[in-house]
């Protein structure tokens, strides 16, 4: 995909990050099933850090970024259902990303236990299923709808403000 505005390519990556994360989690879930993994092997532990600080950082960034900047920009050109939409999304993926930062944590610190394994195992496959449709939408619908309102100066603006591809 090609795009004429830096910020609709930065969020673009983002998109493909978030979803290179949410595989990850998603093998690992597959991996275990019900029995807990032992987050002390490489690969297990490198997944749940890689999930949090991507939920805790770029994730929460995002999310701030497009309900400040992005959403506002396109009410004012008429079509604020978008950012309402995906907004009230937003506010169904938070807990489940914080479910899944603090198992993420507490696994690494001291393993699973039957429970917290189930607990994680339930947040984090609804945290899959609802970001991977979430960030679907926001590649077939969002971007586009970026692209035909943004111009030189707020792109420029906007990548200042939120990433740089440089």
């Amino acid at each position: 995909m090609s795009f004429r505005f830096r910020i609709s390519q930065v969020m673009h990556d983002e998109h493909m990050a978030a979803s290179a994360m949410l595989r990850d989690v998603e093998g690992l879930l597959a991996g275990a099933g019900r029995n807990p993994p032992d987050a002390t092997i490489a690969a297990i532990a490198a997944t749940l850090t890689k999930a949090a600080d991507a939920l805790e950082g770029e994730v929460k960034d995002h999310f701030n970024f497009e309900e400040e900047a992005l959403f506002p920009l396109l009410a004012e050109h008429g079509v604020p259902e978008i950012g309402a939409r995906l907004t009230s999304e937003h506010r169904i993926i938070e807990p489940l990303a914080e479910q899944v930062i603090m198992g993420s944590r507490a696994a690494l610190s001291s393993g699973f236990s039957d429970e917290s394994w189930n607990t994680f195992r339930t947040a984090a496959a609804d945290l899959v299923t609802n970001l991977s449709a979430h960030i679907d939408k926001e590649e077939m619908a969002l971007l586009p709808m970026l692209e035909d309102v943004l111009d030189a100066e707020t792109d420029m603006a906007f990548t200042d403000r939120h990433g740089n591809l440089d």
